[in-house]
């Protein structure tokens, strides 16, 4: 018998039937509502600051997975897995009653929302972060920010700097970026963008690979962020916080990073897998600076609390402290033996103390609020409110020169031993940079793309 050719017919009709079922298959499966990505984002906005760590209305808080799980109230239970209506966190998105609906005195939830967080309920509610203890804001998916203006309508304070580790560039805070210049005339190089909008420290691995960037929107949230220095791409973001990150540093090897937030820890961090060693709450308020030891051992931070420790790197326990300052401490660095520790703020004088006992071993007094501390050899170098750069022997604290020159408070430095240049950074905008052979004035420039008193005489 001859064998049955199917008509082309046939076939059309076979072949539209499977690509129909295929269509129907991949839109009637969905992927699952991802928390970390989708729900966690919503919280943050709408609901954590008046169920967070600082306040928990109603008895409820949810600024953690934990804590948005743990139903306490098994009357009123806030999440029930696979349940949405008999959950609160959706059946208060979504009830007429105005004194129950969520958020309070504010427009309801977008229906889109709304219908996200009982899809992810029925679900079965699945977590997932990194870890259910985690803050919400730790567990996000990295922020994508706005670009920086074109030209800035005024001049930004200049709260951080970097030389590059040839010395032939120096980056720069600014506003949602960093900018890049020419130390040697001033002139903008590129600027790097999806910076949040506030850089508060800038600093460059050992190798010149990584740059880290401590930034944030001050009670808001913080990020570290590693860049490529030279393309301006994210390579990883390795914090995000409740408040601004205002400190950074590499240890000698590159191989830790530590931070210092304004959420009142201090964290070390392991630069390569992005893991976090430790998270230290040792302060009772915001960690202003920290710096590792030359041998990389230990880590020393400042704060507000006019707490001075330090930290042994390997167990996170206290391998220092000192009690002497009477004031908040905004900058921190060791001594190039590393026994000894500079700390300053502003009760307007450089402590230097020793670790093993926390006792003064000499002070440097009449400097006006000191913001910003470095040491380079066997000097130290330091600037704040006096709108001078002062230079003084580790060895003594005694005096070497004070350079002048400034219209303004100096909110950041960089040094560059190499090339003999420092950089200052001030509230008004400008960069000086100066040759420390001879205490004279290199270059000084607006670091604020655009803005110049041109422009904003023109205004």
């Amino acid at each position: 018998m001859p064998t049955r050719v199917p008509s082309t017919h046939g076939c059309s009709l076979l072949l539209l039937a499977l690509l129909s079922a295929c269509l129907v298959s991949a839109t009637a499966a969905p992927a699952p509502v991802s928390f970390r990505a989708e729900i966690a984002p919503i919280l943050l906005e709408q609901c954590e600051t008046c169920h967070g760590a600082a306040e928990q209305k109603g008895g409820y808080r949810l600024d953690t997975f934990d804590f948005l799980s743990r139903n306490e109230d098994p009357s009123d239970p806030a999440l029930v897995a696979g349940k949405p209506e008999r959950s609160r966190l959706y059946t208060s998105l979504v009830t007429d009653e105005l004194d129950e609906r969520m958020p309070k005195k504010a427009p309801k939830l977008p229906a889109q929302q709304a219908e996200l967080v009982k899809r992810w309920i029925a679900e079965g509610a699945a977590f997932d972060g990194s870890e259910a203890t985690a803050s919400l804001i730790e567990i996000v998916p990295a922020r994508t920010h706005p670009k920086a203006p074109e030209v800035y309508a005024q001049p930004l304070p200049v709260t951080a700097l970097a030389f590059s580790p040839d010395g032939s560039e120096l980056f720069a805070g600014g506003l949602r970026e960093l900018t890049v210049w020419n130390p040697a005339t001033g002139a903008l190089v590129r600027r790097i963008g999806n910076v949040a909008p506030r850089t508060f420290t800038i600093a460059f691995a050992p190798d010149g690979q990584k740059l880290a960037v401590a930034s944030g929107a001050p009670g808001e949230y913080g990020e570290l962020r590693l860049f490529e220095p030279k393309t301006g791409a994210l390579l990883s973001q390795l914090l995000s916080s409740t408040d601004a990150v205002l400190g950074v540093d590499f240890s000698p090897s590159g191989e830790l990073l530590a931070t210092a937030g304004a959420d009142h820890s201090l964290s070390i961090f392991e630069t390569a897998a992005g893991l976090r060693r430790h998270r230290l709450p040792v302060h009772s308020d915001a960690v202003t600076a920290v710096a590792f030891s030359p041998d990389g051992t230990k880590v020393a931070s400042v704060g507000l609390d006019r707490g001075a420790k330090v930290f042994d790197v390997a167990t996170g326990k206290l391998a220092g402290i000192y009690r002497e300052h009477q004031a908040p401490l905004y900058a921190v660095a060791f001594t190039p033996d590393g026994t000894q520790i500079l700390s300053a703020g502003r009760d307007k004088a450089v402590h230097q103390w020793t670790i093993a006992d926390g006792k003064k071993a000499r002070e440097l007094g009449g400097q006006g609020d000191v913001l910003k501390l470095l040491v380079s050899k066997d000097q130290t170098y330091l600037a704040g409110s006096g709108g001078k750069l002062v230079q003084a022997a580790v060895a003594d604290l005694k005096l070497a020169r004070s350079i002048e020159g400034a219209r303004d408070w100096i909110y950041s430095m960089a040094i560059h031993p190499a090339t003999q240049r420092i950089a200052t950074g001030c509230y008004d905008g400008t960069v000086m940079v100066w040759n420390l052979a001879d205490g004279k004035l290199a270059t000084s420039f607006c670091a604020s793309p655009g803005y110049s008193t041109k422009t904003a005489a023109a205004k």
